[in-house]
């Protein structure tokens, strides 16, 4: 039983190398802070399991420059076909899950992408890869204590049959090891919620021939036997979701007696099951932490909620969770930000997971039920699902000088899941910011365009400043040098009108709102509030009106 005492070499050791732990890397490392990431298993997860990348996901993998390889590889979801039972090849009913929605301005992704989860996260560590990290599998987090400056974690590699216990000593721990985390175990939080035992379900990934890949096919009524394929990216492979009432564990146990169920219960015998490529038995937990981390100990993703599948909200809600910390963590390390800012992680999130728990919660009932019947009266996804309209309004670290803005500065007003895609005149702090195209950098050549999707940065925040009812700039350039030198970039945004536009000094871009639509998607600006401060993350942490507002907005973010 070797040992090894060495210190940790990175200032941030990761728990798990799922969506979660891999978005919280690559945010830290796109922000200069070193990481250490650990997998106790001996190979990368494997198949679909939550296969669903939301609009909101998509445009912070934009941030990350993960999203052209996450598009390329992914599809989008296809319609379902629920076929007429007994005889199951006559469609009841063909509809769309998640229906078709026009990319506009503000929202140049309006439709999600289906990737199965081994295949994302493949991706993922390529790009870890590029910045000289990989993860260490076989190495597991068996126990750790933390002081007020460090963490002690004791960790066991596992090689050639031997087992290595390790002693590193790190300044930051992030649990990203599933729903049965060591680090929330450990670190005492509570996962108050509940488990359906009732609603056990069979996953898994099939080969299947003699079955369109244009469809997601349904077959069978709850709380009858039920079958459900979904064709994934790979040629003659589909998602499975099944279960009977007979009892799941035979179909578990043996591959004959699986495709003889199948066979049976789609009534079909013209389809060709070959092999599973995994298969596991499933069922919904609904919980969730108290609070997202004590010290310098943080948990993400699945280690911090875990919920009913419908709606697909649990990768994408790690995605939030890993950017949200990512970016605070990341300042903290670097010495600009006080510790507090780190208890905005919980203050932020915990509002919008428990939300999001009741939605699919509900959501999940409604499925059965329309499944008991065929899914006649099947409903498409609302599109809160998207993610579009998750904020933190109520944050105390976001400021708002907007007359309504004071009222909807709660949980309860305002709500942490809301739909905004149809009501762009709405924008207050703690929203998502929009994209806006068609800005012309002046400098630059005159017909080629850009965007604030693809000026915005995962690494610093950006101050937007609308001068058409902005006035004198001097005393705003000033209150933002409040923040530390490569933390902030500023763009003033000269109006759609302007004729001989000219670069305004002491700001790094100047760009010409030539389309309209960032005085559109902005709308606050044109009331007299024309400062907009974009965080890191894609939220918008202040809407103010001058140089006052700026500073009460920074001082609350960084150290003094």
């Amino acid at each position: 039983m070797p040992s090894n005492n060495a210190p940790s070499t990175s200032p941030v050791l990761i728990v798990g190398a799922g969506p979660a732990g891999l978005v919280t890397a690559l945010t830290l490392l796109k922000n200069g802070v070193p990481v250490r990431i650990i997998q106790k298993d001996a190979e990368y997860h494997i198949g679909q399991r939550g296969p669903g990348i939301q609009p909101r996901s998509m445009e912070l993998y934009n941030y990350l420059g993960v999203l052209p390889d996450l598009m390329e590889a992914g599809q989008t979801l296809k319609r379902r076909c629920a076929y007429e039972m007994p005889g199951g090849i006559k469609p009841a009913k063909i509809f769309d899950l998640i229906p078709y929605a026009e990319p506009t301005p503000a929202i140049p992704y309006r439709n999600g992408i289906l990737m199965g989860q081994a295949h994302y996260e493949e991706i993922l560590r390529s790009h870890l890869a590029k910045n000289g990290v990989f993860v260490e599998l076989n190495t597991e987090l068996v126990g750790f204590e933390q002081t007020e400056d460090k963490v002690t974690a004791h960790i066991v590699k596992r090689i050639a049959g031997e087992e290595i216990h390790e002693t590193a000593v790190t300044e930051w721990m992030i649990g990203a090891d599933g729903g049965k985390s060591v680090v929330r175990k450990q670190l005492g939080l509570t996962f108050l919620g509940v488990t359906k035992e009732h609603d056990r379900i069979i996953v898994g990934d099939i080969e299947v021939k003699g079955l369109s890949m244009e469809y997601w096919h349904s077959w069978g009524h709850a709380p009858a036997a039920f079958v459900d394929l979904r064709p994934t990216e790979y040629e003659n492979v589909f998602a499975l979701l099944t279960y009977t009432p007979a009892g799941l564990d035979p179909l578990l146990q043996s591959h004959d007696a699986l495709v003889t169920y199948l066979k049976e219960t789609t009534n079909r015998t013209d389809i060709e099951f070959g092999k599973t490529t995994w298969l596991s038995e499933y069922r919904p937990n609904i919980r969730m932490v108290n609070k997202f981390g004590e010290g310098r100990v943080y948990v993400v993703g699945d280690a911090a909620h875990v919920h009913s599948p419908a709606g697909g909200q649990g990768m994408n809600s790690s995605v939030q969770d890993a950017f949200n910390l990512g970016w605070k963590l990341s300042l903290v390390y670097k010495g600009v930000a006080n510790t507090s800012l780190l208890d905005t992680y919980t203050e932020e999130r915990l509002p919008v997971i428990a939300e999001m728990l009741g939605r699919t919660s509900a959501l999940f009932e409604e499925k059965k039920a329309a499944r008991a019947n065929n899914f006649k009266d099947a409903k498409a996804h609302p599109k809160v699902f998207h993610q579009l309209g998750v904020n933190c309004r109520w944050s105390s670290i976001v400021v708002d000088e907007q007359p309504g803005a004071a009222a909807a500065k709660t949980v309860e007003a305002s709500g942490a899941y809301l739909d905004l895609e149809d009501t762009p005149t709405i924008l207050y702090a703690g929203d998502r910011a929009p994209d806006a195209p068609g800005l012309v950098r002046v400098g630059g050549d005159a017909n080629e365009t850009t965007s604030l999707f693809k000026t915005f940065d995962c690494t610093r925040h950006t101050a937007l400043l609308f001068t058409s009812s902005l006035g004198n700039l001097e005393p705003v350039l000033e209150a933002l040098k409040i923040c530390p030198a490569g933390f902030m970039q500023t763009v003033a945004i000269l109006p759609q009108a302007s004729e001989t536009p000219a670069k305004i000094g002491g700001v790094d871009l100047t760009m010409v709102d030539k389309d309209g639509h960032a005085s559109a998607g902005y709308p606050p600006a044109a009331k007299g509030y024309p400062i907009v401060l974009v965080r890191p993350d894609g939220t918008v942490g202040a809407v103010v009106r001058d140089a006052e507002g700026v500073k009460q907005y920074l001082e609350g973010v960084f150290a003094a």
